[in-house]
């Protein structure tokens, strides 16, 4: 869904990056504020574990904590953030998910692994310069077999 691409965002602080990369979610009515409230909470309690590669994080919560639809955004930050992670640090790349199955984030994890395991694929968003161009990059990869 286009609606779910952000480009150039600019967040002042990880918390604000989470909210900012959220907001389209909320707007589509696929997530409640409340769920980006649980991912921040997660995040402050358990550490950075959702900065899970090099520049990326994986926001997502429970079902429970306001997920009403099931979606995947991409938020690409202006400016990159620290989100605490000494290993993956700092963050430019932010997908956000939602999902009302129990196991729906594995179903989207298995789309992600598919999209990040592409050597290529970060080169290409980087030199997007419209959301058209970065569904266009997914579209290409998610139709290679």
């Amino acid at each position: 869904m286009p609606e779910l691409v952000q480009l150039n965002v600019d967040a002042k602080d990880w918390r604000d990056a989470i909210y900012q990369s959220g907001a389209p979610l909320v707007k589509k009515h696929l997530i409640t504020k409340n769920y980006l409230d649980s991912v921040i909470k997660i995040a402050e309690e358990t550490g950075p574990y959702i900065v899970f590669m090099p520049h990326v994080a994986l926001s997502h919560a429970k079902t429970e904590d306001g997920a009403l639809g099931d979606g995947i955004g991409l938020t690409v930050l202006r400016n990159p953030v620290l989100f605490g992670n000494k290993s993956n640090d700092p963050v430019k790349y932010i997908f956000t998910l939602s999902s009302l199955k129990p196991d729906g984030h594995l179903e989207q994890m298995a789309r992600l692994v598919n999209l990040l395991s592409k050597k290529d694929f970060f080169q290409r968003v980087a030199q997007a310069t419209t959301v058209q161009e970065i569904i266009k990059v997914i579209d290409d990869i998610e139709g290679e077999k």
